[in-house]
């Protein structure tokens, strides 16, 4: 099949999405992955989209979200969350998806034309340069601020900024006064 033909798939990194979305002044905003979604589909043609984070078993909050991007159509891959206990005495989580990542985007490369990627983490470089030799296009959504030189090198005018699509995929809390939701 000639790679005009076949779709475009996204692949998300979730931690380093999730914890991508602050400004250049320091502001945190949340993604809407409804609006993120969407915006893949119509800005791209994306046919699949790839989630892959980590899953607290104890987190009930965390698997309603999972399972509320099951029903938009995301297809998650979610890998145990293991704690590590620091030095210092903290606890810190992880759940190391890079190596799951490049294992989906290896295992579908024949289905696909094109990837968006969204990561800035450098890990991900040897992945877009073999996608890039097998005329794949590839394009990274990421936090510029907290994405490896070497991807925004290597993708030049392929990246976008997630920063500069907060007005489109910012979570907004719709406020009701009295019942009554005000357009």
């Amino acid at each position: 099949m000639n790679n005009n033909h076949r779709p475009i798939y996204a692949f998300i990194d979730a931690s380093n999405i999730i914890y991508g979305t602050v400004t250049r002044d320091g502001e945190d905003w949340k993604l809407d992955f409804e609006k993120l979604y969407q915006y893949l589909q119509e800005r791209y043609q994306v046919e699949k989209i790839f989630y892959f984070g980590g899953l607290d078993e104890k987190n009930i909050k965390q698997q309603k979200f999972y399972t509320k991007l099951d029903e938009m159509g995301y297809i998650t891959v979610l890998k145990p969350v293991i704690y590590h206990k620091q030095s210092n005495g903290q606890v810190r989580r992880k759940a190391n998806c890079d190596v799951d990542l490049t294992f989906y985007a290896m295992r579908t490369l024949g289905q696909y034309s094109g990837m968006i990627l969204m990561s800035g983490d450098g890990d991900f470089c040897i992945l877009l340069e073999y996608l890039l030799e097998k005329n794949r296009t590839v394009r990274v959504i990421a936090n510029t601020q907290k994405t490896a030189r070497n991807i925004k090198q290597l993708v030049g005018a392929h990246f976008t900024d997630i920063n500069h699509l907060k007005r489109k995929l910012e979570y907004k809390i719709k406020r009701t006064h009295r019942g009554v939701n005000p357009l």
